[in-house]
């Protein structure tokens, strides 16, 4: 369905998915009238792999005109950073997805400081997931979160000692790492409903 918009993320939309749930939130407010549905599995628990075996049914199933992939964190904490190992599953799944739908596909990535033990392997898996949209350039939109985080930082650090930050001491996200989130994925995702 054209409405339709399907959120997939593991726990880079946070640990009970709250950024996910704030975008949808927002969308609703932003556009009150528009015929939208949302179907959210986030934070999903399930490796990339298993979506890959429960595609036919838990993706390509819901025949969603739009989905959002926010996958690749707890898939890179499981492999110890093995970036090659994650972008290959990863990129076995939106091969699938582009191949078996019609859908528009949004993929997030993911900032290095979620990861700060292994930047250069997130940096690495980030520019494959830049890659999928090389796959279906029509219908692939990376949403990049990565750089945008960057952006934000540059410009708090401008504020000086006044600036908030995005994520704690043990590298978890902040609530305002999970609103900027919320609100860089809805301004995306209504960039493209235009």
């Amino acid at each position: 369905m054209e409405n339709r918009i399907l959120i997939i993320g593991d726990d880079l939309f946070g640990e009970q998915g709250e950024a996910a749930a704030r975008c949808v939130e927002m969308l609703l407010c932003r556009k009150p009238n528009r015929p939208m549905q949302f179907s959210v599995n986030a934070p999903a628990l399930p490796s990339i792999s298993q979506f890959i075996a429960r595609a036919s049914s838990d993706i390509i199933g819901k025949q969603a005109g739009r989905i959002v992939f926010g996958l690749g964190f707890n898939e890179m904490m499981r492999e110890r950073g093995n970036a090659k190992a994650v972008a290959e599953v990863y990129g076995a799944l939106a091969n699938e997805i582009i191949k078996k739908t019609q859908s528009f596909v949004h993929f997030v990535t993911i900032p290095r400081d979620l990861l700060p033990e292994i930047p250069e392997q997130v940096d690495e898996l980030n520019e494959n997931i830049r890659g999928f949209a090389e796959k279906a350039p029509d219908r692939v939109q990376i949403i990049d979160f990565a750089r945008h985080v960057e952006k934000f930082k540059e410009m708090q650090a401008e504020r000086g000692k006044f600036a908030r930050s995005l994520f704690s001491e043990g590298a978890k996200p902040t609530s305002l790492c999970m609103t900027l989130l919320s609100l860089y994925l809805q301004d995306c995702i209504l960039e493209v409903l235009k």
